[in-house]
């Protein structure tokens, strides 16, 4: 807005913004601070022919994902508008090294549970097939245990499964700082008082829930007779299309949800029915 209100009153030449981008929140200060959805916004500016984005200097690298835009890293309006008006020339931002940092969802390795023979086949058969599971078992038989190991034997990103993933994780407002590509598969375990909303996704301004953000990895509801009948009703369309629509007053959205559910609860062994002054043991 401000760029739009600078080149129309001439400050700026609208030659230099024709082509370009800009997305970054104005401070009162003048300052350009960071913003949500950096990504999709490259992933747009590309297909519609424009070749220049600008950026707060925190949002550079998730820019940088995009080939075939010249990003530039702005620290405040004034310096744009000595870039524009050719008294300073800005560098096109350029990705800097970082430090390779294992995921934490990967600390729990698969090669590392010792037995549960058939439990670990039926894994590695659902990860091969991209099946779902159920794992039924007394407590601390180890089903959790198996079920955050998943990841780690499933195959790794493709480029493309990795930019979907970032784009996500970008809107939502979960990319940390200075945070490139996500290059490992989601592992999602929500808890079982978690809402409908907080599971498909929703609000005034639709946001994606725990199926979108755990598309391309992992979905694992624990104590699974503990989440309400509408939470798991909801989860069929998600797992049968693989995409889930939320529709609100001022928006429909559908989000992506390619996801492997699993699932675990406690053995029942019995359950004593009394009605009345009778008992009958089921």
């Amino acid at each position: 807005i401000a760029v739009g209100l600078l080149a129309s009153y001439g400050i700026v030449p609208e030659a230099a913004v024709q082509s370009a981008l800009f997305s970054a929140e104005l401070s009162l200060d003048g300052n350009c601070r960071p913003i949500s959805g950096i990504l999709p916004m490259a992933i747009t500016a590309r297909e519609h022919g424009l070749t220049e984005f600008y950026v707060a200097p925190s949002n550079a690298d998730e820019a940088l994902l995009i080939d075939g835009l010249k990003v530039y890293a702005v620290e405040n309006l004034a310096q744009l508008v000595r870039h524009l008006t050719g008294t300073e020339v800005l560098t096109p931002a350029v990705p800097q090294a970082t430090e390779h940092k294992r995921d934490t969802a990967f600390t729990d390795d698969f090669a590392d549970v010792q037995g549960q023979y058939q439990a670990k086949r039926a894994l590695e058969i659902a990860a091969a097939g991209g099946h779902n599971v159920l794992m039924v078992g007394v407590p601390g038989s180890g089903k959790t245990m198996l079920a955050r190991r998943m990841s780690s034997i499933l195959p790794e990103l493709t480029k493309e499964e990795a930019i979907e993933i970032t784009k996500i994780y970008s809107i939502s407002g979960l990319l940390g700082k200075d945070t490139g590509l996500v290059t490992t598969r989601p592992f999602r375990s929500p808890h079982h008082t978690s809402s409908t909303v907080a599971m498909i996704g929703g609000g005034s301004i639709p946001r994606p829930g725990e199926v979108t953000l755990a598309h391309h990895g992992v979905l694992f509801l624990d104590e699974l007779p503990e989440f309400s009948k509408k939470t798991l009703e909801v989860l069929r369309e998600p797992i049968e299309d693989r995409q889930i629509t939320v529709s609100r007053a001022n928006a429909t959205l559908t989000f992506p949800s390619s996801i492997i559910l699993i699932a675990a609860m406690n053995e029942v062994t019995s359950i004593t029915i009394q009605c009345n002054d009778e008992r009958e043991v089921a």
